[in-house]
């Protein structure tokens, strides 16, 4: 008999009673695929992309991971180049459609589609996913994006009234001290969105000397922080720290923490999540890093088999100490793309920058720009009101090894200047990325 949401939730998905024990590990796996062979066989049946890309594959033999080698990738560029060739459902059936403006492209956008049972599936997964963070009765303060129906946050706004609890969606997620005045006066118990915006929230109600006793959760998504910030959110709240993983692609959910670390639980009755070297496209070891790449298996609009996400992560080995089957996202690191070579030819990326800059202090956020042709890095940054921390975050900066050389080694040249200091941030609702300018165009 199980009593954790996530297997109840689990059961009901596979037609089974919520309070029996879950399944195995095999038998869940078995189960994913036999949804997954149906579901590639209705894309190459009514899709007109996927009737195409997956002629002549034996997609009834897929009965284990491995034999998902044998089925080639569909990339981001293929959904840009014709998003309504992966339609496996009627334009009247589409109940929402999200576009996506990619940063690193001057293409088409890709643009994605979804029935209203898609869109329940996930109000669903929110739902049973967040029972353990919110009580009925309870405010929760959600630093998300889209109240319109279909909507992000009005999708989560509705899972959060089936707990019995309220949302509260603030307008401007980059207004750090709106969302303390918010935070104070609804008392949320817990709270819910970027990390950046929630490390700026922290670090401005430490600058203050308020001490809060009322929330007893935050749950962070989208950013990857370092450990110094995650231990100020910590401290500041005093509560258990849970993370969230997910994209458009996987209809907004996809992976979230059952206790604060322990690695986050995969919606796998939506989709099966590989792991794979990102350079020779073979699937990794649980434990190893690499390229999260997801077949959906209950999406009616527009399935996406073996698609490769961009993102970094690894799924941790073991079961969970709860006794799920479902396997573990561990942290997403990153993305691919999301990295600069400098000088010399040392990779860095946002999260190095994330622990230099963001363990000082009187940083809410920053910036990051850079000028290959001119060897120039800048950073612009939003401190708390009244600081000014340029001269130590430069000295910082220039201390880290992989500047320090291409500093000394390459003439790098670094930049530090205060952007913002009235208590709002540059971040918004999207994903923060590193800014590389091109090349100048010559006269």
């Amino acid at each position: 008999m199980t009593d954790h949401p996530l297997g109840k939730w689990l059961n009901m998905r596979m037609d089974r009673a919520p309070e029996l024990q879950p399944v195995s590990v095999q038998e869940l796996q078995d189960w994913q695929f036999d949804r997954l062979r149906q579901t590639m066989f209705q894309a190459v049946r009514n899709c007109p992309f996927y009737h195409e890309r997956l002629a002549g594959v034996q997609t009834g033999a897929v009965h284990t991971p491995a034999d998902l080698e044998h089925i080639p990738f569909t990339t981001a560029d293929d959904l840009r180049s014709g998003p309504e060739n992966f339609l496996c459902a009627s334009q009247d059936e589409v109940a929402r459609a999200v576009t996506l403006a990619s940063s690193g492209s001057s293409g088409p956008p890709k643009r994605l589609f979804f029935t209203a049972g898609d869109l329940e599936r996930t109000i669903e997964f929110f739902q049973y996913g967040m029972s353990p963070m919110i009580k009925k009765d309870e405010n929760i303060l959600a630093i998300l994006p889209d109240s319109r129906p279909g909507g992000v946050g009005s999708l989560f706004s509705e899972s959060i009234s089936l707990i019995g609890g309220e949302t509260i969606l603030p307008v401007n997620p980059s207004y750090i001290s709106t969302l303390l005045n918010l935070l104070l006066d609804t008392h949320a118990s817990c709270i819910l969105g970027p990390a950046i915006q929630i490390h700026a929230l922290a670090r401005m109600l430490e600058s203050k000397g308020i001490t809060i006793n009322h929330v007893r959760s935050v749950l962070l998504c989208w950013d990857v922080l370092p450990q110094a910030s995650m231990q100020t959110i910590s401290r500041v709240f005093d509560c258990e720290i849970f993370s969230h993983w997910g994209m458009t692609e996987t209809c907004l959910g996809g992976g979230v923490d059952c206790c604060g670390g322990s690695g986050m639980h995969l919606r796998e009755p939506d989709f099966f999540l590989e792991i794979i070297n990102p350079a020779t496209g073979k699937q990794v070891p649980d434990g190893h890093k690499g390229e999260i790449v997801i077949s959906t298996i209950s999406r009616r609009a527009m399935p996406l088999i073996r698609y490769r996400t961009g993102d970094v992560g690894c799924i941790m080995p073991g079961q969970c100490s709860c006794g799920l089957p479902l396997r573990r996202l561990g942290a997403v690191e990153g993305r691919l793309d999301d990295g600069i070579i400098l000088p010399g030819g040392s990779r860095m990326d946002l999260n190095e920058f994330n622990n230099i800059i963001l363990a000082q202090k009187d940083i809410l956020d920053f910036t990051v720009e850079y000028q290959p042709d001119e060897l120039a890095l800048s950073f612009k940054l939003d401190v708390l009101p009244g600081s000014r921390p340029t001269p130590e975050v430069k000295q910082m900066l220039m201390e880290y090894h992989k500047i320090k050389q291409a500093c000394d080694n390459h003439n790098l040249n670094i930049s530090t200047r205060l952007a913002k200091q009235d208590g709002t941030i540059h971040s918004g609702f999207g994903k923060r990325s590193i800014t590389v300018k091109p090349p100048k165009a010559s006269v």
